[in-house]
């Protein structure tokens, strides 16, 4: 089940966390973790931030990822005339533009997520698509889940029919403030680019994609092997197409499944994969138990009052990530793919003077891994609320409450105490469960939020 994409600024400062009975952790910049493409100037652009200029907008979604995309479209499906009275704003030109980049850079070629969820409330949308273009095969079972490819291709025809709204803009969000006594429009939103305008009613569809974390044992040697010593977030698998890597071992950190498709698509392209995790490898279907999408197990959950004790039982559900069967049994057979489950890493040096042909050298409980030309730390992202810039005046302001990173929403998903600004996606994790941040989730979220949208939607623009 994959993740949606926050897509707004971020905090460029590092940082360093300590908590009660943790250990220091580091969470990389964004400039640090997001090397994506370039994406040209598409003609078909809809608005730029200055149509929103000075404008009184009553719905405003931030990120034009899953959740952003699919919220918006429930909403629009529901109350077509809600067109006029609704926004996304997203730092890129196209909705999903950093969900496909995501996908691209590991080789990913099915999702893990079943057909049945996807950006729009229609079950079958993605089967039926495959049908009408005969494209069965590319829905693996046992539960069809989509080829990439077929899913981004059913996302860009349902994203015509988001055009056809002209409701998406590319705006990045520097500052949101909220004055609770500016009438019907008490949320401003500026821009990088100091273009600004007021809404009633915000949904921060963001994630955790720009808080890529890298375990504290790795930080010195990823300052001292910057170029060889990446995350998963900044590494792309056709950056080894150039052969500036041929001939040496790519070692992998990490027990879940990024790290297993990065193996599984390096492997393809034949170089030798070296996998590393902390623990045994756990195959699992999906990153969490489907009960979680259910009335049942939201119950029981919505039961715990403690937020703190909520946190915990999404970490027990989500654990420290799995492997597909499908990418497990790769992992297995593959000839040019050593597994060190159970293994950690003590010591990283080089041995090799040249910048230019860096080869290290990978101390281990294990044993010695040698003639190494890069480190992929697939070690996850750590959501933290404080992170995004564009919000540090409103927690410090109203001082929202937050537990391990996480905003305590209530159960319509408003960060208290600000009124009408809704969450969706990690960030709403403590009130949706462990399929808070998946595709699935969005439509969890929507459910949750439906009633407080559609009071806004009679708003004057």
């Amino acid at each position: 089940m994959t993740s949606h994409q926050p897509s707004v600024s971020i905090n460029h400062q590092p940082l360093i966390e300590k908590g009660s009975g943790e250990s220091e952790t580091l969470l990389l910049t964004v400039s640090e973790s997001r090397k994506l493409k370039a994406i040209p100037n598409d003609n078909r652009q809809l608005k730029t931030e200055n149509y929103l200029a000075h404008r009184n907008i009553p719905i405003t979604i931030v990120g034009g990822g899953i959740h952003g995309v699919s919220i918006a479209l429930r909403l629009l499906r529901e109350i077509p005339t809600a067109a006029n009275r609704l926004v996304i704003l997203d730092r890129y030109p196209l909705p999903l533009t950093q969900w496909k980049h995501k996908t691209e850079r590991q080789g990913m070629t099915f999702l893990r997520s079943p057909a049945v969820h996807h950006i729009t409330p229609d079950a079958l949308g993605v089967v039926e698509y495959a049908e009408h273009h005969n494209r069965e095969d590319e829905l693996a079972p046992p539960y069809s889940q989509p080829s990439t490819q077929l899913f981004r291709d059913f996302c860009t025809t349902i994203l015509t029919e988001l055009a056809a709204y002209k409701v998406y803009h590319q705006f990045e969000v520097e500052k949101l403030r909220w004055d609770k006594s500016a009438g019907r429009f008490p949320f401003r939103l500026i821009s990088t680019n100091n273009t600004g305008f007021r809404s009633s009613c915000v949904v921060l569809a963001i994630g955790a994609d720009d808080c890529a974390y890298v375990p504290p044992e790795f930080a010195q040697w990823q300052r001292k092997y910057p170029k060889t010593i990446l995350h998963a977030s900044q590494f792309t698998v056709d950056s080894n197409k150039d052969g500036q890597h041929t001939g040496g071992k790519i070692v992998i950190v990490g027990g879940g499944l990024t790290a297993g498709t990065l193996a599984k698509s390096l492997s393809e392209q034949g170089h030798h994969v070296v996998l590393i995790a902390r623990k045994e490898l756990k195959m699992e279907q999906f990153d969490f138990p489907p009960i979680w999408l259910g009335p049942k197990a939201l119950t029981e959950f919505a039961n715990e009052t403690n937020f703190r004790r909520r946190y915990d039982i999404i970490q027990q559900n989500r654990g420290e990530g799995s492997i597909t069967p499908n990418i497990m049994e790769t992992l297995v057979s593959a000839s040019n793919i050593d597994l060190y489950p159970k293994t950690c890493i003590h010591n990283i040096v080089s041995t090799e003077e040249s910048p230019s042909a860096q080869r290290l050298k990978i101390e281990t409980t294990r044993t010695t891994i040698t003639n190494v030309s890069r480190v992929i730390l697939a070690t996850g992202y750590q959501f933290d609320l404080r992170r995004y810039g564009f919000l540090a005046e409103l927690i410090t302001k109203y001082q929202i409450p937050i537990v391990r990173g996480l905003p305590c929403l209530d159960d319509d998903l408003q960060l208290q105490p600000v009124q009408d600004l809704f969450g969706s996606g990690t960030i709403a994790q403590l009130q949706i469960g462990p399929a808070a941040g998946n595709i699935a989730g969005a439509n969890l979220a929507y459910e949750r939020m439906r009633e407080k949208l559609h009071s806004h939607r009679g708003s004057n623009p």
